[in-house]
């Protein structure tokens, strides 16, 4: 969807639109349907993965299509996380082992190895066909609906979406911008590496295959005013849609691109809309 500000056109691929709100239903599926194809889910299986956000929604969600037991390993879950996993009827277990997502992996671990469950563990920051979602899927529609194309700007958190979409244009002139949480500020979806959050494979991979042109940093409050700002434009997306127009207007002014700007928007508006 293209919208005007400041004369610039950004086009927004509205992944908030997904059945659970966001983008990470793409990798859920991927996840699934790989776990399926190996033979390691089946009937008697329990789905397990750690989250904080968006993919307990869609884990929840997607288990729950297919019959079978989720179990997901929070933190601190949002309220609406909290909300989904109870709509479908997963199972949350409090992660004890420490606040990052990198802690609900080990937790996840600790629950394999128990061996008295018979769980598919998914293992989101480490399961290629996370990242080969958005190489196979969410870059190659971005370059079919826009083929003209000249930046395409998305958050980072886990980096599985960015990695994948990546490597789908990395031989094309296209420029791949990273957006992450300024210092002091945190924000769903978007890693907080100035203070300290680990940084994942994904994105180890990504730097080490110099597929981002750009890594922005945001602010809460500039994510929060571009979010509102979107409504002005008939839009509801979250708070990590706001950071990543944020730092797509920054680096289009930048580049003095006045069209071909891509904004990957994660989030729907009710999954993460600010207090008043």
């Amino acid at each position: 969807m293209p919208i005007w500000i400041d004369g610039i056109r950004i086009w927004l691929k509205l992944e908030g639109q997904n059945p659970t709100g966001s983008v990470k239903d793409r990798a859920a599926v991927a996840m699934l349907r790989g776990r399926i194809r190996s033979g390691e889910l089946h009937p008697e299986s329990i789905i397990l993965d750690a989250s904080n956000g968006n993919m307990a929604s869609a884990l929840a969600c997607y288990g729950r299509a297919l019959g079978l037991e989720t179990h997901i390993v929070c933190t601190a879950p949002t309220a609406t996380e909290r909300q989904m996993i109870d709509l479908f009827g997963a199972t949350l277990i409090e992660n004890d082992l420490g606040p990052h997502l990198h802690d609900g992996h080990r937790k996840c671990l600790e629950l394999v190895n128990r061996r008295d469950q018979p769980y598919c563990y998914l293992d989101q920051l480490h399961n290629p066909n996370n990242p080969r979602a958005h190489e196979t899927e969410t870059g190659p529609e971005i370059l079919r609906g826009l083929p003209g194309v000249r930046l395409i700007v998305g958050s980072l958190g886990t980096g599985g979406t960015m990695l994948g979409v990546g490597r789908a244009v990395r031989r094309l002139r296209v420029m791949v911008a990273a957006v992450t949480a300024a210092p002091g500020s945190r924000m769903p979806g978007l890693g907080s590496f100035a203070d300290g959050d680990r940084v994942s494979p994904f994105i180890t991979q990504a730097e080490e295959e110099r597929l981002f042109s750009a890594c922005e940093q945001v602010t809460t409050h500039e994510a929060t005013h571009w979010q509102r700002a979107l409504v002005d434009h008939g839009l509801s997306c979250g708070l990590q849609t706001g950071a990543v127009v944020a730092a797509a207007l920054t680096l289009a002014h930048k580049h003095n691109l006045r069209d071909g700007t891509v904004v990957i928007s994660g989030d729907a508006g009710w999954k993460t809309w600010p207090t008043p």
